[in-house]
């Protein structure tokens, strides 16, 4: 009998001591400028974030840190507070609203009233920091025109200590 009472007060222990995982998310970046003034018809452009495809390592709530070139860990008690395919086409639109002249930007799937005139897709090739070390965001655009057609694309690649 004292041995179940002492399990049960451990378990009682155990299951009372707070949860030390901690959530994160992003913000949109400082230093956006805002958009200068423009014509009307800048101000009338309609930008769509069609796509933003993120990197399977990053469809879990864990944050992934590289541990070196080839092997990732997983942070178990640093978590993102939303899925990274929510959050970061939403940041994209916020940034892309701070820096186009255009207050009409907005994530698929838009209604039908919207009809963009350009959409972004973008494709995150990396997304992760290293401690002590660099965090790092690379990924490939492209932003097609109404009729659907390429208008211009490239590769991007950010960094910025951790």
């Amino acid at each position: 009998m004292l041995i179940l009472a002492v399990l049960v007060l451990g378990l009682a222990r155990c299951s009372a001591s707070p949860n030390p995982t901690r959530f994160y998310v992003l913000d949109p970046a400082d230093g956006v400028p805002a958009a200068a003034s423009a014509a009307t018809n800048d101000r009338d452009l309609r930008v769509g974030i069609r796509s933003v495809e993120l990197p399977r390592y990053l469809e879990r709530p864990q944050i992934v840190t590289r541990a070196s070139a080839n092997r990732l860990e997983l942070a178990e008690f640093h978590q993102w507070g939303a899925p990274l395919r929510q959050t970061v086409p939403a940041l994209l639109a916020e940034n892309l609203s701070r820096l186009l002249p255009s207050e009409q930007v907005q994530v698929f799937p838009w209604g039908r009233a919207f009809a963009p005139d350009a959409q972004v897709l973008v494709e995150v090739s990396r997304l992760e920091g290293s401690l002590g070390g660099e965090s790092v965001l690379a990924a490939r655009w492209r932003i097609l025109g109404r009729a659907g057609d390429e208008v211009r694309g490239g590769t991007s690649r950010f960094t910025e200590a951790s």
